[in-house]
């Protein structure tokens, strides 16, 4: 209710009218602070918060520009009259970038932003991986090292394949007789290399930039094993012959005879050993009794590294109760 007072001075008559006092507003206090623990993906932003004896709630936008684009959650400041320091982690960000970031509080007497500040993602270290499809390869054929150059500044960078091939005693790795070639965009590679006839060592190395040199990765060499059978509609509890040849000739190589199980797993049902023949094959044969229907395949395995386990076709036998 509004009052009027009346003061008498000499003749004249002066009337005041006295107002309702109204509390000034309280909005939040801020100031941006410093970025912390950067890392190529992440980061700790920080700030200071005023929430000035109102309930207040803070959260940083971030993004590559000034209009941001990115938020953390909302999280409590609390509603003291002190200023107290408050601070967010950020992860999944993108390598060697530069990011824009601010504080923004608010309370139930307005929101405020605190000023703009910048951090730059640390760049991320350079990697090599590779990999060879198809692995093993078939006696002659041919492989394709396919690989990555991770990490900042990848893309752009000459990549040069090396070989060492059995018995592997080189003291180090040749150049592989192959064009050397360059990552892509996204750094990635590939290096074809054929007429394979013994297992081989591959890695690759960078020639620009800084010597990045990796793992080394096997590429096994599948002998062709070649398998006839005598049948395929026996009679129960009969000899059935698996006969053929392997190229490369290696003697003696183990030849199992095989048959799939229920599980899926190879079982071994008859074993024999390669025999000469001729300069360039050897050759294996071996009776088995059949008394159950499946599928069967012969495995040839070298007692050495200078060939990959090799399998020959795939049999379905189905015995005859008569």
């Amino acid at each position: 209710m509004v009052r009027k007072l009346t003061l008498m001075a000499g003749l004249a008559t002066l009337a005041l009218t006295a107002v309702p006092t109204v509390a000034a507003a309280k909005a939040p206090g801020v100031a941006t602070g410093a970025a912390s623990k950067v890392t190529s993906t992440s980061v700790r932003l920080s700030a200071k918060v005023a929430p000035r004896s109102r309930s207040t709630t803070y959260s940083f936008q971030y993004g590559t520009t000034r209009k941001y684009g990115g938020g953390t959650a909302t999280f409590p400041a609390g509603s003291g009259s002190k200023t107290v320091s408050v601070s967010a982690d950020l992860a999944g960000l993108t390598g060697n970038t530069l990011y824009h970031y601010r504080v923004v509080a608010s309370n139930q007497d307005g929101v405020v932003s605190g000023k703009d500040r910048q951090f730059r993602t640390a760049k991320v270290p350079l990697s090599l991986s590779v990999a060879a499809t198809p692995n093993p390869v078939g006696f002659g054929g041919a492989t394709t090292i396919t690989g990555v150059l991770s990490g900042t500044h990848g893309p752009g960078k000459t990549i040069q394949l090396q070989q060492k091939g059995f018995p592997f005693t080189a003291p180090d790795f040749a150049n592989a007789p192959v064009s050397p070639v360059v990552t892509g965009a996204d750094g990635s590679f590939a290096l074809t290399v054929a007429g394979l006839t013994q297992n081989v060592q591959y890695r690759v190395y960078t020639t620009t930039g800084k010597r990045l040199v990796s793992a080394p990765v096997l590429v096994g060499v599948a002998p062709t094993v070649r398998t006839a059978v005598s049948t395929t509609r026996p009679r129960r509890g009969t000899l059935v012959r698996f006969a053929g040849t392997v190229t490369p000739r290696f003697v003696p190589a183990q030849v199992a005879i095989q048959r799939k199980g229920s599980t899926g797993a190879w079982l071994t049902v008859g074993g024999v050993y390669t025999r000469s023949y001729g300069t360039a094959k050897a050759r294996y044969a071996k009776s088995v009794r059949i008394r159950n229907a499946g599928t069967y395949r012969v495995f040839v395995g070298l007692p050495n590294s200078q060939f990959a386990g090799s399998t020959g076709p795939e049999f379905r036998i189905i015995p005859r109760s008569r």
